[in-house]
């Protein structure tokens, strides 16, 4: 460093002191003579010099960030250290601005081409039927029987549409068009029970018992096992035979002999004194079986209930019904005026 002539005033003196300290030795000559931006050292070291004022080193500081910038990134923690070392406002402001990022050029968006949306598939006859299902389950017969006849339109060959389209039928009052579908469905799947059953009873509300029985017949050779057939089969020809016995045309007055027993059939409210209704058990109710059970009783002179045996329906049923049947009391047969043993048949519903 030069020396300086001696009469330059002292407060001259130590400004060009310092002003010398920050350019030629805190921070070197750059690059093409330009000096380089400030280190935090650089800032640290200039305000703790002694050479002046305070002030003064914050004076001449703020003029060198201003001109030649930093090379350090502006923190809360380096704001708190500046102020420390005593750096006043005016410096830190500088600090700040020469530390801002260059502002963002913003890049315009790319243009997207907009996907050509796929045409979902057709529904299938799985939709229809699903759909005509639950509007068939909320009551609104209309439109399962639109969803069903689009279903069978879809699939023609499928018999578990034609058995739920003629339900639907069914349950509108329209017969005649169920036991066409039943017709369908037994044409296209000839062994299958569920049909001939549902036909049956499309017969009976047609009032054709014996195209009835005969289907509950053919339900009963196919499943041997299925209890509603046997059940209704049972019921069906028991009220056939008392409708034929009511509809017989009275006999020739010949010499009878007198019968061992009358069969009264099915045992109606109209020849009951007393019947007693079944005990649902405690282990059929935690099995959850439902059903009908048929019970063939014997009566004496007098109606008593002397025997009874379950023919059909739940295992588990049976003998609360047979119960039930001895305890109940019914008018005695009578025959030419006179009361005779008779034979007849109960049938007792179980439902939880």
């Amino acid at each position: 460093m030069k020396h300086l002539p001696k009469k330059t005033p002292r407060p001259m003196r130590h400004l060009l002191i310092i002003f010398f300290a920050v350019v030629f030795v805190i921070a070197p000559i750059g690059v093409a003579g330009q000096p380089p931006p400030l280190s935090l050292a650089d800032i640290l070291i200039a305000l703790r010099s002694k050479k002046v004022t305070l002030e003064e080193r914050n004076q001449i500081l703020t003029s060198a960030v201003k001109e030649r910038g930093i090379t350090f990134e502006f923190t809360p923690e380096i704001e708190k250290e500046l102020a420390a070392t005593g750096a006043d406002a005016n410096l830190i402001a500088a600090i700040r601005l020469k530390s801002l990022p260059p502002p963002k050029v913003a890049q315009q968006p790319k243009p997207v081409a907009t996907p050509t949306p796929t045409p979902p598939p057709p529904p299938d006859y799985l939709f229809y039927q699903k759909r005509a299902e639950a509007n068939l389950s909320k009551g609104d017969l209309d439109s399962a029987l639109a969803d069903y006849n689009k279903a069978v339109e879809l699939k023609a060959d499928n018999p578990d549409l034609y058995v739920s389209r003629g339900r639907a039928y069914f349950n509108m009052k329209s017969y005649e068009l169920s036991v066409k579908d039943f017709d369908k469905a037994i044409e296209l799947n000839p062994k299958t029970p569920i049909a001939f059953i549902d036909r049956a009873r499309s017969y009976e509300k047609l009032g054709d018992r014996q195209k009835a029985q005969a289907d509950y017949k053919k339900a009963l050779e196919l499943d041997a096992a299925n209890e509603v057939a046997k059940a209704e089969l049972t019921r069906i020809e028991a009220e056939i035979a008392k409708e034929a016995a009511k509809n017989a045309p009275p006999p020739k007055p010949v010499e009878v002999v007198k019968p061992e027993y009358v069969n009264l059939g099915a045992l109606s409210a109209a020849s009951t004194v007393k019947l007693v209704s079944p005990v649902y058990s405690t282990i059929a109710r935690q099995a959850r079986v439902e059903g009908i059970v048929t019970v063939e009783v014997e009566l004496d002179t007098e109606g008593q209930v002397v025997s009874a045996t379950a023919i059909s329906g739940p295992t588990m049923l049976r003998q609360a019904a047979e119960e039930a049947a001895r305890r109940s009391k019914f008018k005695p047969a009578m025959f030419n005026g006179e009361p005779i043993k008779g034979k007849g048949v109960i049938t007792y519903s179980f439902k939880l």
